[in-house]
């Protein structure tokens, strides 16, 4: 690559920017950093027509939400369209047909569908031997009585149709499950929806990983991690923050773009992470951050010194004021008092 290729300039959002050489340095560190988990490496192309580069992969995000979600209805209530009915069409009727007419393609849907237990059709077939009588004895045991009610469920798997053969035998999937499948929710740390417990609070720390591009805003994140769960709330009422390790939460707005902060920062989860919260949680500034970790007598001892300062700032605003109070009433003195002329 050129030099003046590696020198281009790479906005990566916020009014910042990268050269090509520390963008390639950045994505090279990242992915040798997640060298174990290929799947979570990042790529990255270059449009055409405006030059901007685009970064691709997966975001993982921290719940540190404090409200309750809904989880939306699952989807399996949305029954898929039943196949047309050809009944032009029907099967060479056998010559040992019985009374009920013909069976033709397309009355069933799909041959699972079949009732495992329906009638089929009486076939007498005769010159059949006749079964062995079972030996019983009474010498060792009592006779053994024939309950005809177990005899019947014991010849349940024989008398089952052609259909549940083939239903069993069956390995391909129909269309209505693969649909079901791509459709199916995900699970909040195995929580799918239920009817009892569809409103309920993650559990705090908890992750989970969003595919996503550099060019999406935070509110399209937010969009789409809501959209994985199938979650019915509304997504303003959430946000994303970015808290480092020293405490700082740093409250992302709708134009930054997360995964340009993820980058940024490194893909180590040790020194930053990207939770979504309540929008109403307060931001930690690093000044502030920096106490957080302070045994609490030394942040008394802190405390006590900034009420000091604070009364001191408090004293020489006071005092500033009632000089600039007293040299203003003396010039309006001054203009205000009459002039006395003296006659010679």
């Amino acid at each position: 690559m050129s030099e003046s290729a590696l020198q281009s300039v790479i906005h990566t959002g916020d009014g910042r920017t990268l050269t090509r050489s520390e963008f390639l340095s950045l994505i090279n560190t990242y992915n040798w950093f997640l060298k174990d988990q290929a799947q979570l490496h990042l790529t990255y192309s270059q449009q055409d027509r405006d030059g901007e580069v685009t970064v691709e992969g997966f975001l993982n995000i921290s719940w540190g939400v404090t409200m309750p979600i809904r989880l939306q209805i699952q989807d399996d209530k949305q029954t898929p369209p039943s196949p047309l009915i050809t009944p032009e069409i029907s099967i060479p009727v056998s010559p040992l047909e019985s009374k009920r007419g013909m069976t033709r393609w397309g009355e069933y849907s799909d041959l699972h569908q079949i009732d495992e237990n329906a009638e089929t059709p009486d076939i007498i077939i005769s010159n059949v031997p006749p079964a062995p009588i079972p030996y019983e004895t009474t010498t060792l045991r009592p006779m053994r009585h024939k309950n005809t009610e177990q005899e019947a469920e014991s010849n349940l798997v024989r008398c089952q149709s052609d259909a549940s053969l083939v239903k069993m035998r069956r390995k391909a999937k129909t269309a209505a499950q693969r649909e079901e499948e791509r459709q199916h929710r995900f699970s909040i740390n195995g929580h799918f929806y239920n009817y009892k417990t569809s409103i309920f609070t993650p559990t705090h720390g908890a992750s989970t990983k969003v595919r996503i591009t550099s060019r999406m805003s935070t509110h399209q994140v937010i969009e789409q991690l809501l959209h994985k769960f199938k979650i019915e709330n509304d997504p303003e009422e959430f946000a994303l923050y970015c808290v480092h390790q020293s405490g700082e939460k740093r409250k992302l707005c709708n134009r930054d773009q997360p995964l340009w902060e993820r980058i940024l920062q490194g893909p180590s989860e040790d020194i930053m992470k990207v939770f979504l919260m309540d929008r109403e949680e307060e931001e930690v500034s690093n000044d502030v951050a920096q106490y957080l970790n302070l045994e609490l007598p030394i942040l008394e001892q802190v405390l006590l010194k900034l009420r000091e300062e604070e009364s001191k700032e408090i004293q020489r605003v006071i005092s500033k004021y009632h000089h600039q109070h007293r040299l203003l009433s003396n010039v309006l003195n001054c203009k205000v008092s009459p002039h006395i002329e003296t006659s010679v």
